[in-house]
């Protein structure tokens, strides 16, 4: 008769050497880190007096006393370890022959609660709460072979049978390894360590299988409601709320102003910077530009009209009851037909012509006559003004929203809730052939720590960069850094003037011949960090007048020459 051996519990807690409970953290500035961490594993080094003092020196995020960990690039390195015992008497270490697997998970321990860094085919979608529990994170283990026909689902020691579908959390995990080891009494103890990854960015995106309407605003209540009233003072009234002068009011009242925008070809002052809005941030009238419709579906209901004494046209008479009675002095073309027109024939037109009324009006100068509108006048009306308010505000908030889905976030926040904490999880085998999945408990999860900015002041390490000797310039050729410069860009390159400099008489007039010849411009490497050290140090003085942060920012010690042997 068979009989099957069932194994024994295992636990994860402290190593032997730690003097904290949980599991441990390690710091190295050697990227050998891991072979040191085995070194002092084995001589007995870990867990001397001392030897955690780095966690009191590195407590300086300004919110408690909490250790900060540094990044990768701050030449920082972290390993985390714990121990796996049989919960026998003596606990005796568990074989790391049973040892199927092993690692970590991080969580954030915010406002909301515990969240898991989750992922979705491979992609980070971020910190989300989740009902993770001691389920399997990972999707490959949900099901294991355990010796019998087919596949059964991981029992999960503690916990009831969960239904398949819930068995997987999603969160990203990292590995550990497994080591013995013996103190100096000669006990012998399983360890398993694991290099601590503080790095990670993730793109806002939607969830497989969710909804886009039902999308939660990245953004919170209050920065939002800031933003949309920022958004909103860019442009006066009627096109916005923007602050005239040093009153603390906008006077919202219809004048013949709003009404008529651009009279016989003369913007006003409103419609002038409504123009700037539309031309250089939005690009409207160019081609190709989708996020544009409804501007663009706006623009074209907006038409141009020609005022006679006949047809009564005013900003008295135009109104959108009346609208329809001027259709026959209306411009064949609109607003959007405007802008399209002269971004096909020439995209600086109109560039050239906000560039120059900025100049006009920066010499208190009145603003010029719009091109290509002869004596047509343009009519809107406070429907079309609040319309046009609707659309600007949504431009914005689309705009930002893009951004946001492009710029890779930081995983690690370093805001006063954002602290973190290392929870462990081992996987053993059963007598079956099958795993099981062990998390550690409260007692076994490492101390909370939190994580430094990449350039927090406190948190750098010295980094010495040899800078090269005068004698250097001259020695050897232009080379070590090639750029490959375009015909245009090395015909304004080449017209540089010793003298002169970078003066109007460089830049090409018209267009540059293109030969179909690029050119290989080849610098001198002690020259470009010279160069680059002389322009820096030239901000610094002249900044330096205006915070005094000299002191601050550049210390100059005698060094002597490091002897070698």
């Amino acid at each position: 008769m068979n009989t099957m051996v069932h194994p024994h519990p295992v636990k994860l807690r402290a190593p032997f050497y730690s003097s904290v409970q949980g599991a441990e953290l390690h710091r190295y500035f050697e990227p050998e880190f891991t072979n040191l961490f085995q070194q002092d594993l084995q001589r007995h080094r870990i867990g001397s007096a001392g030897q955690n003092q780095w966690k009191q020196d590195d407590a300086f995020s300004g919110f408690d006393q909490r250790p900060v960990l540094r990044l990768p690039m701050h030449k920082s390195f972290y390993l985390v370890s714990c121990e796996i015992v049989c919960e026998r008497p003596g606990k005796p270490a568990l074989d790391p022959q049973q040892i199927a697997s092993a690692g970590y998970v991080i969580r954030r321990l915010g406002a909301k609660g515990e969240q898991s860094w989750m992922l979705e085919d491979d992609q980070a979608l971020g910190w989300q709460s989740t009902p993770t529990g001691v389920r399997d994170p990972d999707v490959n283990r949900r099901c294991c072979n355990l010796g019998l026909n087919g596949k059964a689902k991981v029992k999960l020691r503690g916990a009831a049978p969960a239904q398949p579908a819930l068995t997987y959390t999603g969160e990203q995990t990292h590995p550990m390894h497994a080591i013995k080891s013996y103190d100096t009494q000669g006990k012998c103890h399983t360890v398993v360590y694991g290099y601590l990854s503080l790095g990670g960015t993730y793109l806002l995106r939607q969830p497989v299988g969710k909804s886009s309407k039902g999308q939660a605003s990245p953004f919170t209540a209050d920065s939002l409601n800031n933003f949309s009233q920022t958004a909103a003072a860019q442009l006066p009234w009627p096109f916005g709320f923007k602050l005239p002068g040093n009153q603390s009011t906008v006077n919202q009242t219809w004048t013949y102003d709003c009404a008529r925008p651009i009279n016989k070809a003369l913007p006003s002052a409103a419609f002038f910077e409504l123009l700037k809005h539309l031309v250089n941030r939005y690009h409207l009238g160019e081609a190709n530009v989708a996020d544009n419709a409804a501007l663009q579906g706006w623009a074209e209901k907006q038409h141009f009209y020609l005022e006679t004494v006949k047809n009564k046209l005013s900003p008295e008479t135009f109104n959108d009851v009346t609208r329809t009675n001027f259709t026959s002095v209306a411009s064949p073309g609109n607003l959007y037909t405007w802008l399209e027109t002269h971004f096909a024939k020439n995209p600086n037109a109109l560039v050239n012509y906000i560039a120059a009324q900025e100049q006009r009006l920066d010499e208190n100068k009145s603003l010029e006559l719009i091109p290509g509108l002869g004596s047509y006048s343009l009519y809107i009306t406070p429907a079309d003004a609040q319309e046009l308010r609707t659309l600007l505000g949504q431009r914005v908030l689309d705009q930002v929203m893009g951004k946001v889905k492009e710029i890779p976030l930081p995983k690690f926040g370093q805001q006063r809730e954002d602290i973190y904490q290392i929870i462990p999880f081992v996987r053993v085998r059963n007598a079956c052939g099958g795993e099981e999945i062990v998390w550690g408990d409260m007692q076994a999860r490492s101390e909370i720590f939190r994580v430094a900015a990449p350039f927090d002041p406190s948190a750098s390490r010295p980094s010495l960069i040899q800078m090269p000797s005068l004698a250097d310039l001259r020695k050897g050729m232009a080379q070590g850094v090639s750029m490959l410069t375009p015909p245009d860009t090395f015909s304004l390159l080449n017209a540089l003037n010793l003298k002169k400099g970078a003066s109007e008489e460089v830049v090409p007039k018209g267009d540059i011949p293109q030969l179909g010849i690029q050119w290989i411009c080849s610098f001198s490497l002690p020259v470009i960090t010279l160069v680059a050290m002389i322009v820096l140090m030239i901000m610094i003085s002249l900044l330096n007048i205006i915070f005094f942060w000299l002191p601050w920012v550049r210390i100059c010690l005698p060094f002597p020459s490091i002897k070698k042997e």
